[in-house]
């Protein structure tokens, strides 16, 4: 195991973090569309994201048991360093989505090790969502279009926006309160 994060502080910070952003687009229904139909081909937010990916992506490699291919390391974190430069100079095209899916695969990772060697069913709602994430990181990294017609395909219904943010609401509500009471 790489991270050493619990089931419970998992559970709390994906929590806080479902209840902000679902609550910010209750709140601010307008800027939060702009803000989200803008993200896709937000250069510089895709910047951003892809850094992250990349250090985050860095730290994993230093930090991670490569057994037989520890003399490589060094190379790896070159490597990692290149395609993120790479990346962020040559494909401006969708890099907020395409940065996004990697930071969601990433994630999983944290995911999976929280929830590894607990044997409460419950761990089963984290374990299921880090798959999702992977699923949906594969989709926005191959197909980053997707991720626009998405949220496109959302904010073309009130009803239907409203009835994905109230999901997401209590979605963040029942990971609070299995980080709270249950893990």
């Amino acid at each position: 195991m790489i991270y050493s994060f619990t089931l419970q502080e998992v559970a709390i910070v994906l929590g806080i973090w479902s209840v902000l952003v679902h609550g910010w687009s209750l709140w601010q229904p307008a800027l939060c569309k702009k803000w989200a139909l803008a993200l896709p081909r937000n250069y510089p937010a895709g910047v951003t994201l892809m850094t992250a990916a990349g250090l985050w992506f860095c730290w994993l490699i230093f930090n991670a048991d490569l057994m037989d291919f520890a003399p490589y390391q060094n190379l790896f974190l070159i490597i990692t360093v290149a395609l993120t430069a790479g990346t962020i100079i040559f494909v401006r095209e969708f890099l907020a989505v395409r940065a996004l899916g990697a930071l969601l695969l990433l994630l999983a990772n944290v995911l999976l090790d929280a929830a590894f060697l607990d044997n409460r069913p419950s761990k089963l709602v984290i374990t299921v969502l880090a798959y999702v994430y992977v699923i949906c990181g594969i989709v926005f990294v191959a197909w980053p279009y997707l991720m626009r017609d998405i949220l496109e395909w959302f904010y073309k219904n009130e009803s239907r926006l409203r009835l994905g943010v109230v999901a997401g609401l209590a979605f963040g509500l029942l990971l609070l309160g299995l980080g709270i009471f249950v893990y």
